[in-house]
């Protein structure tokens, strides 16, 4: 493909991605993806419509990524607007359409022509339809899937209304870059390499394996929406400890990880959105970062002291976070800090996808988010209820064991949640 606005220098985020993918030797494991089940009337023709105008208004996009002067470059590229045939799967069982699903995933995309992207349809029943949507991390965080998601949203909402949807309003590729750039030449990204080794120096971190296989790979994901009643009881009990409820899951994932966890400290890799200013906030990219969280002598403590910890901390911690976390991993296997210090991840999402396109109810889950060091608990918001999935590198975890942790962790955080005040220790089981 041809291209046709000139090129730029790759972020460091996506820099890191081509060396992760290098060193996974797998290529599928930087592939993400997310399916919307959509339940009423659909027409599957103007569906086609919203996501190509979409795809026309996301200049961010289209681009090749090539080698260039003994480095890499992406190039602008016209925006390629693949059909949306619809294929009919209605006698699938749940298990074929899963298995259909996970091989899509492991589908080759080819950088330098700038296949990066993907759109498929699927018709499960007259009323019941699947969008499935893949993309490389090369090009999108999970932030930037929902920005296209609501765009497509709103473009299907109003061709089903015979209206046109508001002007999109999405940020471009080049202030991004540019961004990044800066910071890579200024005396604070040095400041905060500095600051991260002194951080977790004589660290030795903890991990729900007892012998864990490093670097990356692609994840095994389970997940499920916690128990209503639990749900309810963080969502009363934050405001009475005067905390917000993302802080108080973090903090009962640290006592969980404290009180169940093999090794000696808890250090949490937080996925941080990146999205501080309104371009990149507005951008469909790949932008997202590891923020390493200790959480030291949380076995010691409350759920409540815990929590309390984590809000003072996060301030001071996301002063450094724009610190790229493939550099920091490298930075510390170099100076001989123990392996597994950004291992165990956690990642809360309080922004929801859209639930309604146009006449349809929707509902969107994850299939996959790209490599996990070894696990990585994602909370996600979806209305009234609250989704944890969890994500395990294969050499680590079997389906059997993520689901055993999936339902311990959905006991202890009701346990913790009645119990805020009581040390975290006395309420393993």
């Amino acid at each position: 493909m041809t291209a046709v606005g000139g090129a730029s220098p790759l972020t460091q985020a996506q820099l890191g991605v081509l060396l992760g993918q290098q060193l996974a030797g797998d290529d599928s494991v930087f592939h993400a993806a997310e399916c919307t089940e959509l339940e009423g009337p659909f027409d599957p023709v103007l569906f086609e419509r919203a996501v190509h105008a979409t795809l026309c208004e996301a200049t961010s996009l289209h681009v090749r990524i090539v080698k260039h002067d003994g480095g890499y470059e992406q190039q602008r590229i016209a925006p390629r607007l693949p059909a949306l045939a619809v294929e009919t799967v209605e006698r699938y069982s749940d298990s074929d359409f899963a298995t259909e699903l996970s091989a899509q995933l492991i589908r080759p995309f080819d950088p330098e022509t700038g296949y990066l992207y993907d759109h498929r349809l699927y018709r499960r029943a007259p009323d019941r339809h699947v969008w499935l949507h893949r993309a490389h991390h090369l090009l999108l965080d999970g932030y930037g899937f929902q920005l296209i998601a609501r765009r497509v949203a709103a473009h299907y909402g109003a061709l089903v209304s015979g209206e046109t949807a508001p002007p999109a309003v999405f940020g471009d590729l080049g202030p991004v870059v540019e961004a990044d750039g800066a910071y890579q030449d200024s005396p604070d990204r040095e400041t905060d390499r500095r600051f991260w080794l002194d951080t977790l120096a004589g660290l030795s971190p903890k991990s729900l394996c007892p012998n864990t296989v490093t670097g990356i790979g692609r994840g095994r994901r389970i997940g499920g929406e916690l128990p209503a009643p639990t749900v309810a009881r963080l969502k009363t009990r934050a405001p009475e400890l005067n905390l917000s409820w993302p802080e108080l899951l973090i903090a009962g994932f640290a006592a969980f990880l404290a009180v169940h966890g093999h090794g000696r400290d808890v250090v949490l890799g937080m996925t941080n959105m990146m999205r501080h200013s309104g371009t990149v906030a507005r951008t469909p990219c790949s932008a997202m970062n590891v923020m390493p969280l200790p959480v030291l002598n949380a076995e010691k403590q409350s759920l409540a002291a815990i929590a309390e910890a984590v809000r003072r901390d996060l301030p001071r911690l996301r002063q450094h976070q724009r610190y790229r976390f493939e550099h920091l991993e490298f930075d510390l296997e170099r100076a001989g800090y123990p392996h597994g210090l950004l291992g165990t991840e956690i990642n809360i999402m309080p922004f929801e996808p859209p639930n309604r396109f146009g006449p349809c109810r929707a509902h969107t889950r994850t299939l996959a988010a790209g490599p996990v060091e070894d696990l990585a608990a994602v909370f996600m918001a979806r209305g009234n209820a609250i989704v944890l999935d969890l994500d395990g590198r294969p050499e680590n975890y079997d389906d059997v064991t993520l689901r055993i942790h999936w339902q311990r962790i959905a006991a202890f955080l009701a346990r913790a949640l009645d119990r805020p005040r009581a040390p975290v220790v006395d309420l393993a089981a």
